[in-house]
């Protein structure tokens, strides 16, 4: 399945093509996965959609703004239009998160993309372009970032 068999790091895919959420992305890698945006754990993967965890559906008709923007993914999409990949984290094992709730026991946990998910999910896409950190699993490296790392984490602009 996967794209491009190379490691990378989250640093150096921003900088091929830069992540606008780039900071709240490093954040969750770090506080959730406890790996830092330093470490080569990621690779270029077209990832099944339906084994993306489903906690990130929308289900609020009151969110106007997101449901226009997956409105207009969603047309991008039956356009043949590619759009930048979604960051994910492979979670094999199931939720590393404690709560086991239903809707993250599936094996991939996003980490930045939530509209182009949601895109891809209505409109019943097989796969989904995506970075995907292999923090621990599938030959990937072992967590890096110390809890203190979190600090130096600059803040979101």
């Amino acid at each position: 399945m996967a794209t491009d068999d190379a490691w990378w790091t989250l640093d150096a895919l921003n900088a091929e093509v830069p992540d606008h959420h780039h900071d709240s992305t490093v954040e969750n890698l770090v506080t959730i996965f406890g790996a830092s945006d330093h470490l080569a754990c990621l690779r270029k993967e077209d990832v099944p959609v339906d084994r993306i965890q489903k906690w990130q559906l929308l289900d609020d008709p009151d969110a106007v703004e997101s449901i226009a923007k997956v409105e207009d993914i969603r047309h991008a999409l039956r356009s043949g239009r590619a759009l930048p990949a979604i960051v994910l984290v492979h979670t094999p094992d199931g939720p590393r998160f404690g709560d086991g709730l239903p809707g993250r026991i599936d094996a991939y946990h996003l980490l930045e993309g939530m509209h182009r998910y949601n895109a891809a999910y209505r409109e019943q896409a097989p796969t989904i372009f995506a970075w995907v950190a292999h923090v621990g699993c599938c030959g990937g490296p072992e967590a890096d970032a110390p809890e203190e790392m979190f600090d130096a984490i600059p803040p979101s602009r």
